[in-house]
């Protein structure tokens, strides 16, 4: 039975950091995800690690979409998920921020309980990252033990 794992980083270092630690102990790549405010930040996660192109799933790629993106950050407004990895499918381009419940109500559909969902919300309002691993019984203990 497939289990979720997952951490929450301050900076993009320690998410890649993360992540090379996961390849090295046999997890693959397709098990990976990561979640970020920007997708800026995702596409040099992409470009160190290996990991697929980010997705933003708003379909908001025009030219201006990198000021779309920092005026919602500066301004407190609700910021799109960018996602890396199967969550991408489910939580890129949900809403995180000013009242938003889009990104929680997502999680929870995962099976990620509320009080762990909106820790998430934080982290990734705060600029952190959000790496997500799905792993097998066999693989539970060795990367809960990396991911702590």
């Amino acid at each position: 039975m497939a289990k979720l794992l997952a951490a929450m980083t301050g900076t993009r270092q320690d998410a890649a950091l993360l992540i090379a630690d996961l390849k090295e102990a046999g997890v693959k790549k397709g098990q990976i995800s990561v979640l970020a405010r920007t997708e800026e930040e995702l596409e040099i996660i992409s470009r160190d690690t290996g990991l697929p192109k980010p997705k933003r799933g708003d379909g908001n790629h025009a030219l201006f979409h990198p000021l779309i993106e920092v005026t919602a950050i500066l301004e407190g407004q609700p910021a799109n998920v960018a996602a890396i990895g199967p969550a991408a499918q489910l939580l890129a381009g949900s809403e995180i921020g000013k009242g938003s419940d889009d990104f929680i109500v997502g999680l929870m559909g995962a099976g990620i309980p509320e009080n762990d969902a909106r820790l998430m919300e934080e982290s990734l309002i705060d600029g952190g990252f959000v790496v997500f691993v799905e792993c097998e019984d066999g693989q539970y203990a060795e990367i809960g033990r990396i991911i702590n």
